[in-house]
């Protein structure tokens, strides 16, 4: 259950960054955010 959820936030992530790159501007404190806690996500 826990695997279905991570893959629906990475793939919400994904789709913000993709957004955001549209739109030519940077949430930069979601991304370190996002940055730092991906790896420990993947990792269970």
């Amino acid at each position: 259950m826990e695997q279905v959820k991570n893959k629906k936030f990475y793939k919400n992530c994904t789709e913000y960054f993709e957004f955001l790159r549209k739109k030519g501007t940077m949430d930069y404190d979601f991304e370190d955010e996002y940055y730092f806690t991906m790896p420990a996500i993947s990792n269970h």
